[in-house]
């Protein structure tokens, strides 16, 4: 009786046992706790509100154009710049150059944000806008999002998606004013009621096949 005692708690096999799937042996009870982990997930779903003709192929092709345009403005001012140090600058000219200037900022700017997009579809990840929007480069072509998101998971609070900041730099001047400098910002969904129940979003999270 004493050994029928004992080996109640025990896990005794004889011959050759087959296993298919995961397979747990306890002496009691068992807790799995992904099930619980799985309720503390933050939930929500993309809906394409407008689909781009701006695919990756058009991106690059906009990119390589502005960046050519580019140029003119640049050697107008080289030009300018060159007369100045020849003496044969007039007055008439400075109209001229402020104009090639502002075109030459306007192109830089045009190009970055280009590229900017480029760099989205490219990777075929999902940005954050404003008001829970994304810009998404799944497919190698840019689609704007609504993001739905469901309650807090800890406290069924309304939640938001954003990009947090996670890195800065605080630089401190004479005057005493402090100045802080964003380094790094992620994608999370954050809830409104209490800003410590945040949840990082993958950017790739859809599955390039």
């Amino acid at each position: 009786m004493g050994n029928t005692k004992g080996n109640r708690n025990q896990n005794n096999f004889s011959g050759t046992t087959n296993f298919n799937g995961p397979v747990q042996f306890a002496a009691g009870d068992i807790n799995n706790g992904d099930s619980v982990a799985e309720k503390n997930v933050a939930k929500y779903a993309p809906e394409p509100i407008w689909r781009s003709p701006f695919t990756l192929a058009i991106l690059s092709w906009i990119s390589v154009i502005i960046g050519i345009f580019g140029l003119i403005p640049v050697s107008q001012i080289i030009k300018s710049a060159l007369n100045v140090l020849r003496g044969n600058f007039q007055v008439r000219k400075n109209s001229s150059v402020q104009l090639y200037s502002i075109i030459f900022v306007i192109l830089v700017f045009l190009f970055i944000l280009f590229f900017s997009l480029r760099r989205i579809a490219k990777k075929q990840i999902r940005i954050p806008l404003i008001l829970n929007y994304a810009i998404s480069g799944y497919g190698k072509r840019l689609t704007i999002e609504k993001i739905h998101i469901d309650e807090c998971p800890q406290c069924g609070g309304k939640m938001r998606y954003y990009n947090k900041p996670v890195e800065w730099i605080d630089k401190h001047y004479s005057d005493g004013k402090t100045k802080r400098e964003i380094t790094k910002r992620i994608p999370v969904l954050e809830c409104k009621r209490n800003h410590e129940h945040c949840y990082v979003v993958d950017p790739a999270e859809d599955k390039v096949k």
